[in-house]
């Protein structure tokens, strides 16, 4: 596992576990203590988790997986506290929703929209999250911006809606599922929650705990240049950059964002300007 020390990792995270104590789990398999993660999933949640370990956390900060994908499930007549079925119920009704009425409201929610933060989140105001105030039975109604991408209808029976939803980082899908309902003048809580894709990485790209375990590293393992957008240089001294020396750089080997090499740049300016341009019938122009 020496391969896993310094690595970024996609992994599928199980129902019915915290992210923190996902990535604990993982931590155990792999024998590292350094492990860090981008996008934390609540413990109902399945999917995706991006996982750094040992000196790659650092470049956490680098990584550019903004949008991201979801198949989730709305259940209509039941509302909980937490607008998810891990909460308290506080309310049930009888509803009578149709198809019809569904797809006429669901492009009410694609674009620049205000979402009402759950009162059980950790979203903090003047310090405290949310959570530990509702706890104590003080609920603060706050409104944030967020960006749902799209939002596909997938299916609709028993008063369970099932929906695949793009947006970007920070959106909450519990309160879109209570929002429709709202919309819809009927209690709603999410009762299933997939993280299907993280930018341009999906889930057939993702390893899993059990694989871990069993030494299988056939998926799962991230190249550092798929999600981090930074020009690639390539240094002749690497003693000297290690020490922490400066290392003058006039030509670099530029590649595209799919990692394919098209060309040699120059260095001029703090910008890359290009010397030699290898075009899409690999000529040299």
């Amino acid at each position: 596992m020496e391969k896993l020390k310094n690595a970024l990792l996609l992994v599928s995270k199980p129902y019915g576990i915290t992210s923190r104590k996902f990535l604990n789990e993982i931590g155990k398999v792999l024998d590292i203590k350094r492990i860090g993660h981008l996008g934390t999933l609540d413990p109902m949640a399945t999917g995706l988790l991006f996982i750094a370990t040992g000196k790659y956390t650092r470049l956490l900060p680098y990584v550019d997986l903004d949008t991201k994908e979801y198949i989730i499930e709305i259940t209509f007549g039941i509302e909980t506290d937490t607008w998810d079925t891990q909460g308290k119920i506080i309310r049930r009704q009888t509803v009578n929703i149709k198809e019809d009425d569904i797809l006429k409201i669901l492009p009410q929610f694609v674009g620049e929209i205000k979402q009402r933060v759950p009162f059980f989140s950790a979203k903090k105001i003047e310090g405290i999250e949310l959570y530990k105030l509702a706890r104590r039975k003080t609920f603060i109604e706050i409104f944030k911006q967020a960006k749902i991408l799209d939002i596909e209808y997938i299916g609709f029976k028993n008063n369970k809606l099932i929906l695949r939803v793009a947006s970007e980082k920070g959106a909450y899908m519990r309160a879109l599922a209570y929002e429709i309902g709202e919309k819809l003048n009927a209690p709603a809580t999410l009762s299933a929650i997939v993280r299907t894709k993280i930018g341009n990485l999906s889930i057939e790209d993702a390893t899993t705990l059990t694989k871990l375990k069993n030494n299988d590293f056939s998926r799962g393992i991230i190249n550092p240049m798929s999600v981090i957008s930074l020009p690639s240089v390539i240094l002749r001294n690497k003693t000297n950059y290690a020490l922490g020396k400066p290392e003058p750089i006039d030509k670099v080997l530029v590649f595209d964002d799919k990692n394919s090499f098209i060309g040699i740049g120059k260095v001029e300016d703090n910008s890359i300007k290009p010397k030699i341009l290898i075009d899409e019938d690999t000529k040299i122009v």
